[in-house]
């Protein structure tokens, strides 16, 4: 296995990844295996992937079995940004980390992180968190993130193996989340 930046030949398997995990496709049986609450649009994908933003893991054939993001926060609508993304923004403009407002450091996304089930519990949600950390801690000071309220595992993990400190909670269509961050 190999994690490196991800390129736009990436692309098609990083979406087909990403909505097999999706809230809205999966079956509510499967929700304890935690899912993800945006299914991003394939310019949000160009543009992340364009930016340097997305790291993919790859199997010696080259068959992506997971990625993570950690990008810029979108500042325009027509990268995808979705009412979740446009609460985190608000919230990173009041909230603080270590007594300085969030939209006045240095600040990402992070997020999605996906991986095929076929790849669980090998390590490689650590393994993204360390080659992530390392790639963009000096274009960023720390990331935010979120959790769906009703995702405990997703909010077990972000908490006990990246370290992620839950700083709000809020609500979009009358779904609760986790507004997180870390340092990077």
């Amino acid at each position: 296995m190999e994690i490196r930046l991800a390129n736009p030949q990436d692309i098609p398997a990083l979406m087909a990844l990403e909505a097999r995990n999706y809230v809205g496709n999966l079956d509510a049986s499967e929700y304890a295996n935690g899912f993800i609450s945006i299914l991003h649009p394939q310019e949000w994908f160009d543009w992340a992937v364009g930016s340097a933003g997305v790291h993919v893991a790859v199997t010696d054939d080259g068959s992506v079995i997971g990625f993570i993001a950690v990008t810029a926060p979108p500042v325009r609508a027509d990268l995808g940004s979705s009412p979740i993304q446009r609460a985190m923004i608000e919230l990173a403009a009041t909230t603080e980390l270590n007594g300085l407002p969030i939209g006045g450091q240095r600040w990402a996304f992070r997020g999605p992180v996906l991986i095929d089930r076929s790849a669980r519990g090998r390590g490689l949600y650590s393994d993204f968190n360390a080659v992530t950390r390392e790639a963009y801690k000096e274009r960023f000071d720390l990331a935010v993130l979120f959790v769906a309220a009703d995702n405990p595992r997703s909010l077990h993990t972000t908490t006990t193996k990246l370290g992620a400190e839950v700083l709000a909670s809020f609500e979009v269509d009358t779904k609760q989340y986790h507004f997180l961050a870390f340092r990077f």
